[in-house]
């Protein structure tokens, strides 16, 4: 009698076949580990930060002055502030942002060649500077800083080397400046100004744009012969410089509400600024608005349209009497 089929069948109970999971362990695992870099890539802004040591934030500049009291700091305590303090200053106005009273005393006797300017002033003066630098960039030399104590104040020289363009007349300016900033007893900027300047150059660059001729500046159309109670005013000429209802902060925000972004700049990735120059009237319309260097492609257009449909500034005074003001805006467009 054949009994193999019986011994086969005890056979396969004692020892079942089992399959190989390995696989589904390995599929498992790797899902596992994509989901998690998934979730590091799209949620954390360093991935590389969970693996070092917390680190703990340095407050730049607080509430307190770095130099309040110099008087009684070590010229190594002095230089140590003196250099954060300098940090500070220049990193928040690369940031765009400029509060006077953070840095400056309430009459500044010099900044940038102009004197005895209180925060208001100063702050029309900055930015108008800049709105003629266009990609402006300054690195100063930490090496470089010396100081000097008289009681409390202290006088302070650098170098930095400064880059920009100069949209009004097409030119690509560089050059090393050292500065001269003096700080008073209560660790308040007084004054700051240019005191030698090296290595400079200046390039004249060809026009890209019919806007504007590459000799033209920002200077206002006005009549020599012109009535006074039509005159009109540059910036650095009124006491109270015009401004949009809400300052700068608003202003950003409805040029970033009611933008429209040209197709065709969008389809070619055309970017940069646009300078238009206007007249604000002495009832705070916008007028004679024109676009002294633009970048072509639908954007000059497009800016020009967003300026005259601005709502009314506040606009400039002089003795407290409200004046016609010229101004320089520029505009910027930049693909997100």
């Amino acid at each position: 009698m054949d009994l193999t089929p019986e011994n086969n069948n005890e056979e396969n109970k004692k020892d079942p076949v089992r399959s190989d999971r390995s696989l589904w362990y390995m599929a498992i695992g790797l899902g596992v580990v994509i989901l998690i870099m998934g979730y590091l890539t799209l949620f954390v802004d360093d991935p590389w930060s969970i693996f070092s040591k917390e680190k703990t934030p340095v407050t730049v500049i607080d509430d307190n002055s770095l130099l309040d009291q110099s008087a009684s700091m070590s010229d190594e305590q002095v230089r140590s502030s003196l250099v954060k303090f300098i940090e500070a200053f220049y990193h928040d106005q690369r940031r765009g942002y400029f509060d006077p009273p953070s840095y400056f005393a309430p009459l500044t006797e010099t900044f940038y060649n102009y004197h005895n300017l209180d925060y208001t002033r100063l702050k029309d003066i900055y930015w108008k500077r800049m709105s003629q630098m266009s990609g402006f960039n300054r690195n100063w030399v930490v090496s470089s800083l010396e100081f000097s104590r008289t009681d409390s104040k202290i006088t302070a020289t650098y170098w930095a080397t400064e880059r920009y363009f100069r949209p009004a007349v097409r030119q690509q300016y560089s050059a090393d400046l050292k500065y001269e900033m003096r700080i008073n007893e209560e660790g308040k900027i007084e004054s700051l100004t240019v005191i030698e300047t090296k290595n400079e150059s200046i390039v004249q660059l060809a026009p890209d744009t019919v806007s504007t001729p590459p000799d033209e500046e920002f200077i206002p159309d006005i009549a020599a012969e012109a009535p006074a109670e039509n005159k009109i005013y540059d910036m650095a000429q009124v006491e109270v410089a015009p401004e949009f209802d809400g300052g700068q902060k608003e202003l950003s925000k409805y040029i970033a509400s009611n933008l429209k972004y040209p197709a065709v700049a969008r389809q070619n990735n055309v970017q940069g600024k646009v300078y238009l120059s206007f007249i604000v009237e002495k009832d705070g319309s916008i007028g004679d608005v024109k676009v002294r260097q633009g970048i072509g492609s639908g954007c000059d257009e497009e800016a020009v349209r967003i300026l005259q449909n601005s709502p009314a500034w506040k606009p400039g005074s002089i003795k407290g009497a409200f004046v016609r003001t010229y101004c320089i805006l520029p505009l910027t467009f930049q693909l997100q």
